[in-house]
């Protein structure tokens, strides 16, 4: 009997997931995906019952489409070691062939193509069930959720075995950043790492 190898192809596995959501300060823009962000579903813009996105709404400037507010490119890397030691990022494809223990990199990329300057950008990445965070959240000072839905400053600390305590990463399953003043054609990038269950 031929065993599946759900990694092998990252789509399969991972198509049903939302990786990133994006509020900008005044507008809710439509994302755009290139064919690099193999293992990566598709953004959408968040329009859940989170403050951010009441407060985005009930302020969206009325005076032209918001399509392309906010042009988005997403991309996954495989984390390996050169002959040197040192650490390269290999682009993750559909044909790239991932095994439990891979450590990936999560980059997204966010350019203010909006007429004037965003005062804020709040951006939430999800962390998908096959992965574990690790680290490597960058920029500083972001929120994190173990439900998807409540954010808290990390380190969260919660109630564990009757003790107050950081919360372990794998447990996590969403990070997020409020990003201050993006000026026109300004690009704004987060990312983490996460360990392939």
């Amino acid at each position: 009997m031929k065993k599946s190898n759900h990694f092998a192809n990252p789509f399969a596995a991972w198509g049903g997931h939302r990786l990133f959501h994006v509020v900008a300060g005044t507008l809710v823009g439509a994302m755009v995906v290139t064919q690099a962000s193999a293992m990566l579903p598709t953004p959408e813009p968040a329009l859940n019952s989170s403050p951010a996105a009441l407060q985005t709404a009930s302020n969206t400037n009325n005076s032209g489409s918001n399509a392309q507010a906010v042009n988005t490119k997403i991309t996954a890397s495989l984390i390996s070691v050169d002959a040197n030691g040192n650490e390269v990022l290999v682009p993750v494809t559909a044909d790239t062939r991932l095994q439990s223990g891979n450590i990936l990199e999560y980059q997204g990329f966010f350019t203010n193509t909006n007429a004037d300057r965003v005062r804020k950008m709040t951006v939430t990445m999800s962390i998908p069930e096959q992965v574990e965070l690790l680290g490597g959240v960058m920029p500083d000072f972001p929120f994190a959720s173990v439900d998807g839905s409540a954010f808290s400053r990390m380190p969260l600390r919660g109630n564990i075995n009757g003790q107050n305590q950081e919360i372990p990463l794998s447990y996590y399953k969403a990070v997020r950043w409020d990003i201050e003043g993006v000026g026109l054609n300004d690009t704004v990038m987060v990312q983490y790492r996460a360990k392939v269950k």
